[in-house]
C-alpha cells in the first residue's frame, strides 16, 4: 500500500513519528528498517504503533485501512461498519467505497468480530433514500469528458460475461476496476455522471459478492452505491440497488424484509422510470409477493409487469437493455413455481425457452432447472421430462460460477433423490455431482 501512495520506507517513518508527536506527544523513533520489515511480514508489537501507522496510511491513500486489515491489531476492537453507514457528503462516501473496495482487493474478509449480513441494516439507508435526505450534488458541477462514460461502458462489459461465465471468474476485475475508478472521482470534481456510473458499478460488484456468498460485503456494496445514486439525484439506480437489497433479503431467508424493500423500490422509482426499469421492479415486487404467499398481490404485479415491458422503451439507461419477454415469462414462471402452481408454471418456463438468449446461460440454467422441478410437482410426476430440463440445467451451468445456481440446481438435486429407486433418477445424482452441494455425509444412492 506504501508503493500505491508513492511513499519511500523513510518518509512513512517520518510520518509516523511526527503523527506520534502531535497527537500522543511522543517521541517514537520509529526508524525506516522497521517498515521495512512490516513490508515483509512483521507486525508491530505495540498496539499504539499499529493504530498510528494505520491512521497515517489512511491519510496517504485516502480511504480507511483499519489495522486489522493489514493483520495487526490495534488498540480496540470496535464493530466493524466500514459501509454500512450512509454519508452525507459525497467525498465521503467515495472514500468509504475506496476502502471497502481496497479491502476487498486485498482478498481480507469484510467480516470482523462476528459480523454478518443483518436485513436490518438496510433500514437507515432505505429510510433516507425514501425521504430525500441524502445530500444531492450541484448541478452545475462540470462532468468529466469521459469518466462516467467509460465506467459505463466497462460495467457493461463485465455484465455479459458476469451473464455468460458467472460471477467468480470476473469478480477480481470488477473490484480492482471499482477501486481504481472510485480513487480518481476523490481526486476530481465531484459531478453527477461520475457518481451515477459508480453507482451503476457499486450495484454490480455488489452483486457478484452475493453470487459467491459474500453476503456481508454485497450489502455494503449496496449500501454505498444507494447512497452514490441519490449523490446523483439518479432516481432510476436507486430503485435498481433498492430492488437488489430486495433481492439479497430474499435468498437469506429475509421474506418480509424482501417484500418491503421491492415496495420500497416502487415507491423510490417506478412513475420516474422507463419502461424497462419499471418492468424489472415489478419483477422483483412479483417475485417478493409470491415468497410472502400474497397470490392476489403477486398476480396483480405479473399484470402491470405484461403492461409496462410492452411500451416503448423510452429513454432507459444501458443496464436495463437487456431485459426482455423471455424474462418476464421467466418471472411468471419462478413466481408460479413459488405459489405452488406448478403446471402453469410449466407453461411460462417453456415459453421462456423459446424467447431467452443464449447468452444469458446463468438465467436459462435456473430457469431449466424450476422447469425441471415443475414436472416433478405435477399431480403425477414427469421424470423423463424432469431429467430432460434438468440436464438442460446442469449443461449451461457446467460454464457458469454462481453461488445462485448451484443452490438451485441443489434443491432439484433433493426433489431427484426422492427417485432414487429409478435408476435414471441415479444417474442424474451421479452427473449432477459437480454441479451441486451436497452435505459430505449425504449418501449418494448412486454410489450405494
Amino acid at each position: 500500500m506504501l508503493a500505491e501512495a508513492g511513499v519511500s520506507d523513510t518518509r512513512f517513518a517520518r510520518q509516523v513519528n511526527n503523527r506520534a508527536k502531535v497527537q500522543r506527544r511522543i517521541e517514537l523513533g520509529l526508524a525506516r528498517t522497521t517498515v521495512g520489515h512490516w513490508r515483509r511480514g512483521m507486525k508491530p508489537r505495540d498496539p499504539m504503533v499499529a493504530e498510528l501507522a494505520a491512521a497515517e496510511l489512511s491519510a496517504l491513500v485516502g480511504y480507511p485501512v483499519p489495522p486489522a486489515d493489514l493483520g495487526w491489531r490495534g488498540e480496540s476492537y470496535e464493530r466493524d461498519d466500514l459501509g454500512l453507514a450512509v454519508a452525507d457528503v459525497p467525498d465521503d462516501t467515495l472514500r468509504t467505497l475506496a476502502g471497502l473496495s481496497g479491502r476487498d482487493m486485498r482478498r481480507r474478509d469484510v467480516l470482523h468480530d462476528g459480523a454478518a449480513f443483518a436485513a436490518i441494516a438496510f433500514a437507515d439507508p432505505v429510510l433516507s433514500s425514501l425521504t430525500g435526505v441524502i445530500r444531492r450534488i450541484a448541478s452545475d458541477v462540470p462532468a468529466s469528458p469521459s469518466g462516467g462514460t467509460m465506467i459505463r461502458d466497462m460495467t457493461a462489459t463485465f455484465r455479459r460475461l458476469d451473464a455468460r461465465f458467472g460471477s467468480s471468474e470476473i469478480r477480481p476485475q470488477v473490484v480492482a476496476f471499482l477501486h481504481d475508478r472510485t480513487r480518481a472521482a476523490v481526486d476530481g470534481p465531484a459531478d453527477t455522471d461520475t457518481f451515477s456510473a459508480l453507482a451503476e458499478l457499486a450495484q454490480f460488484s455488489g452483486w457478484l459478492a452475493q453470487d459467491t456468498s459474500r453476503q456481508a460485503l454485497a450489502q455494503r456494496y449496496y449500501i454505498q452505491a444507494l447512497t452514490l445514486a441519490e449523490h446523483a439525484d439518479d432516481v432510476m439506480m436507486a430503485g435498481r440497488v433498492l430492488s437488489a437489497m430486495s433481492d439479497q433479503a430474499a435468498a437469506l431467508g429475509h421474506p418480509r424484509h424482501s417484500l418491503a424493500l421491492a415496495r420500497a423500490a416502487i415507491d423510490r422509482a417506478a412513475r420516474q422510470s422507463a419502461p424497462p426499469v419499471q418492468a424489472m421492479l415489478q419483477d422483483r415486487l412479483a417475485w417478493a409477493l409470491a415468497r410472502n404467499g400474497d397470490e392476489s398481490g403477486c398476480l396483480r404485479a405479473l399484470a402491470e409487469l405484461e403492461r409496462v415491458i410492452t411500451r416503448e422503451p423510452g429513454d432507459a439507461p444501458s443496464w436495463a437493455g437487456h431485459y426482455n419477454p423471455g424474462d418476464v415469462a421467466e418471472c411468471q414462471g419462478h413466481c408460479f413455481m413459488l405459489l405452488g402452481r406448478a403446471v402453469i408454471a410449466e407453461q411460462r418456463l417453456l415459453e421462456a425457452r423459446d424467447l431467452q438468449g443464449p447468452a444469458r446461460a446463468r438465467t436459462r440454467a435456473y430457469a431449466e432447472a424450476d422447469l425441471a422441478l415443475s414436472y416433478l410437482r405435477r399431480p403425477r410426476p414427469d421424470l423423463d421430462a424432469a431429467l430432460e430440463a434438468g440436464y438442460r440445467a446442469v449443461e449451461l451451468a457446467g460454464s457458469v460460477s454462481s453461488t445462485r445456481i448451484t443452490n438451485k440446481l441443489t434443491e432439484l438435486d433433493v426433489a431427484m433423490a426422492g427417485f432414487s429407486k429409478v435408476v435414471a433418477a441415479r444417474e442424474w445424482r451421479t452427473r449432477a455431482t459437480g454441479v451441486v452441494a451436497r452435505p459430505r455425509d449425504q449418501a449418494d444412492p448412486a454410489a450405494v
